[in-house]
């Protein structure tokens, strides 16, 4: 039997587990009501998972903002997600299945998705180290004078810190660069 511990108390208890990317999805319905809580954390968007939203987790009158997470409407790649929750920030998880589970296939399809949530995966995927505007019109459906304000994303500055991505060129010519 899997478990989900926060500060000694069992927010999620199940032998029905799906592993993805070495976290634990808990059936939603295997949540303790009294120990769980819409979030205010900011959602956040996975290129090949779709949008993820956050719950609070309250124990004895303290709060773990955020520290679970579930996608109301995966991608089709990751539908083994649909009415699950993961944990994370300090909720000790055991009994789960051993490994990573299911990962992304690579290389990702975007799907036909375009605009800041192709970026995502163009800055996740590519094998270059320069993206200039005819590959981001090519590869995510971006027009150069797009480029700016989609940069300025949430989810697209997450995806940016974590390939290590930066803004470069002009505003006429603006082109995407892999820091060293």
């Amino acid at each position: 039997m899997a478990k989900a511990v926060w500060h000694g108390r069992v927010i999620a208890e199940s032998d029905d587990i799906q592993v993805v990317e070495g976290n634990a999805y808990f059936p939603r319905s295997s949540l303790d009501p009294a120990c769980i809580r819409e979030s205010s954390e900011k959602r956040t968007y996975c290129h090949w998972k779709g949008f993820s939203d956050y719950l609070d987790i309250v124990v004895d009158g303290e709060v773990n903002e955020g520290a679970a997470w579930h996608y109301e409407e995966p991608y089709e790649a990751s539908s083994i997600i649909r009415d699950r929750v993961a944990f994370w920030r300090d909720v000790e998880i055991t009994g789960a299945p051993e490994g990573g589970g299911l990962f992304e296939s690579k290389p990702s399809l975007r799907d036909g998705r375009s605009g800041w949530e192709a970026l995502c995966w163009l800055l996740s995927q590519t094998p270059k180290s320069t993206l200039t505007s005819a590959d981001l019109e090519a590869d995510a459906g971006i027009a150069a004078n797009e480029l700016t304000r989609m940069w300025e994303a949430y989810d697209v500055q997450r995806y940016a810190r974590r390939y290590q991505w930066k803004l470069a060129g002009d505003a006429a010519s603006p082109r995407l660069e892999k820091s060293s």
